[in-house]
């Protein structure tokens, strides 16, 4: 059989193969980790950069491969049982399932795992779950290569579910511990600094879609991985002694990234709250912040299935002009002059900007605009816009997901509302421009390093009802007396690009820089 040999090991012919395939013989091979990936299994923008990213780097050359639960919701084709994996969870020896299969689309090989504590994604034991899927990846690269065609060069981890990774497959604490190990022999000092072996033949990274999420459990949660407490950094709550899975991911991880600059930068400055500051400003110096990128592929107005026409930047104007009327017939919107506002999200109070929608539909009763909601989430933010929308004529409200509805609105509305309280990236605002629609948004986070006022959309600052009116009456006022700047900026937004194929090459940069280190 042949083989390629590498800096830690041999490649099977199979990775061989898929060297070979991406266009080099020596490619990096990194496992990526995550709890969603498009085309199997979405609940939200992690999926999409689960899919792209990868797919994204296997087409710079690098040998990824990723990793996920394989829920009882999945389907996917050409899916082949590798073997089964031992571990003990909760005093307990489990058995896991290991499945393969190629993502759609690409050459991306998907590793699913498959266990009854990991046939959905969440309810009261979420933490479980993804402590349980941790300590099975974590073993799975450390014992069992030979399912995995090799050992990996790089673990790259995302968000709260899977920050436990580092600490699992012996890294080090890269900042030192609050609670040092009961001196009962020499393991104290050789816990408190330098690298195993383990941590010496995989590099970790761990990846902040949203710190808003962070995985809090009660300490128990040591218990069952069958982990010293001391390697873990608890606190106090009102129900006892807890660890939140993410911090342990910064305080373990060789390198953290956050999904944009602007947000990293917020993160260190205690923007969104002072539990990570600490840790954070220990690791500025391992911290950066790549902005996420869009699969252009994906989201494609020249050839968008869900559009009654396709369109590009010379015809994007006559062709929003028919998009829209077939919209507000749908939505049983009266016809009109006046600019269509659209927002699609998740109906969430803590991020997403709606207290400040739900005012400005008030405040702006005069103004000549319309306006469609579609979303999912909070019952109270439902029965809010519900009631909104039957008050407002110039108002609807779709309380569905509805993957076509969202194209329509994204194309047929001439700007897309983002008016949120913090926004790690974003990609609404992203869409928006790939399919011409200006994105008016609050400055913060993705949306402050994507978005530039009066230039590729609409942006205000201060977090109130009266800075988006003023905003959305400025939009107002520039579609209705300057048509001509209006559809230039229009225009213009198509042809940035915001694409994987361009931001991808962060991602690569980091990786290299990260094994030249090791």
């Amino acid at each position: 059989m042949p083989v390629l040999l590498k800096k830690h090991g041999f490649h099977t012919a199979d990775s061989a193969k898929e060297g070979a395939r991406s266009g080099s013989k020596h490619a990096m091979r990194v496992l990526f980790v995550t709890s969603e990936i498009a085309t199997l299994y979405k609940r939200g923008g992690l999926a999409d950069v689960s899919y792209a990213l990868p797919v994204a780097l296997s087409q710079l050359g690098v040998n990824i491969s990723v990793a996920m639960p394989y829920y009882e919701s999945v389907t996917t084709k050409g899916v082949t049982c590798v073997g089964q994996l031992a571990l003990d969870y909760d005093r307990r020896r489990e058995l896991v399932f290991v499945f393969r299969a190629l993502l759609p689309h690409s050459h991306v090989r998907a590793y699913l795992f498959r266990h009854p504590l990991l046939n959905n994604y969440d309810d009261l034991h979420i933490a479980d779950r993804f402590a349980f899927f941790s300590k099975a990846v974590a073993q799975l690269s450390l014992y069992s290569e030979e399912m995995l065609g090799g050992p990996y060069d790089i673990i790259h981890c995302n968000d709260w579910h899977t920050a436990l990774i580092p600490l699992l497959i012996g890294e080090q604490s890269k900042v030192g511990y609050r609670e040092r190990p009961r001196p009962l022999s020499a393991a104290p000092k050789a816990l408190a600094g330098g690298e195993t072996i383990q941590s010496k033949r995989v590099k970790t990274i761990l990846t902040v879609h949203n710190l808003l999420y962070q995985g809090e459990t009660g300490s128990s949660i040591t218990l069952k991985l069958g982990f010293p407490k001391p390697l873990f950094h608890p606190f106090m709550t009102p129900l006892g002694r807890a660890v939140r899975l993410l911090t342990e991911g910064f305080e373990y991880a060789d390198k953290v990234t956050t999904v944009s600059p602007t947000y990293a930068k917020e993160i260190a400055a205690g923007k969104h709250g002072k539990r990570v500051v600490e840790v954070f400003s220990r690791r500025k110096d391992r911290m950066i912040g790549i902005l996420n990128g869009l699969d252009s592929k994906l989201w494609d107005p020249r050839n968008d299935p869900s559009l009654p026409v396709h369109y590009d930047a010379s015809t994007v104007v006559s062709a929003k002009r028919v998009i829209k009327a077939q919209l507000r017939k749908a939505l049983r919107l009266p016809e009109s002059e006046a600019p269509l506002f659209g927002f699609v999200g998740r109906l969430e109070s803590r991020q997403k900007g709606l207290d400040l929608i739900a005012r400005v539909i008030k405040k702006l009763a005069g103004e000549a605009y319309q306006l469609v909601l579609l979303g999912t989430g909070q019952k109270k933010l439902v029965a809010l816009f519900e009631r909104l929308a039957a008050e407002h004529k110039n108002v609807v409200f779709v309380h569905t997901f509805d993957e076509r509805l969202a194209r329509r609105i994204y194309a047929g509305s001439d700007v897309m509302l983002v008016p949120s309280k913090f926004e790690p990236c974003g990609l609404t605002q992203l869409i928006a421009m790939r399919y011409g629609t200006l994105p008016l948004v609050r400055k913060t986070g993705g949306l402050a390093d994507t978005v530039h006022d009066g230039k590729t959309g609409f942006v205000f600052t201060p977090y109130t009802s009266t800075a988006l009116a003023d905003k959305m009456k400025e939009a107002i006022a520039l579609y209705h007396e300057k048509p001509a700047r209006f559809e230039a900026m229009t225009a213009h937004v198509m042809g940035l690009d915001f694409s994987w194929q361009h931001q991808v090459k962060e991602y690569l940069a980091l990786y290299q820089s990260l094994l030249k280190s090791s």
